[in-house]
């Protein structure tokens, strides 16, 4: 049963990892009533938000493509860009380390309990760095954001505290069965 609950809690949280990569973690609405939707790798200027299947502008601040003035990094500091750009990445690790941590209990749920315990520990540290870096970073990094109050509350926001919660229970309950020795 406990092996069970591992890869399965490992692998719920790699899947809500990968909604927390794809999708919007926060949205503003900027005066002239276009809404902005920020993502970990890029911003999507919704031009008419009351119509269904509005125009959008969108950039990658990752890899500089598309409409260059949304993803323009902050006119006050650099320093919260840099650390925006770096929370994919480590989000990326985080569902990787989840990902290994689900395998290596699958293929060898016995022998690898301390390797499982540390893999999925790794990976919460990673995303709950991320996320916290990201809510710190988000709202202060970009030029279209210094007017527009950012909130955050996309589904891959929720999504990625929805995967914490799994990478919790795993951390924990790998490291407890190390610590009692259970079978």
């Amino acid at each position: 049963m406990r092996i069970k609950l591992l890869v399965g809690s490992c692998f719920l949280a790699v899947f809500f990892l990968a909604i927390a990569l794809r999708g919007p973690w926060g949205s503003g609405t900027a005066e002239d009533g276009t809404r902005l939707d920020v993502s970990l790798h890029g911003v999507t200027r919704v031009l008419f938000p009351t119509e269904a299947g509005s125009p959008i502008v969108g950039c990658s601040y990752l890899t500089g493509k598309g409409s260059v003035e949304n993803c323009a990094p902050s006119t006050v500091t650099e320093a919260p860009y840099s650390m925006l750009c770096s929370v994919f990445p480590m989000m990326v690790a985080g569902l990787l380390l989840a990902l290994a941590s689900g395998v290596v209990t699958y293929v060898s749920p016995y022998r690898a309990k301390g390797t499982s315990a540390a893999l999925s520990a790794a990976s919460l540290a990673a995303v709950f760095a991320a996320t916290i870096i990201a809510q710190i970073a988000m709202p202060r990094a970009l030029k279209v954001l210094d007017e527009i109050p950012l909130y955050m509350h996309g589904m891959a926001f929720t999504s990625v505290w929805i995967a914490m919660g799994f990478l919790l229970f795993a951390a924990a309950l790998s490291t407890t069965s190390t610590m009692l020795k259970h079978t």
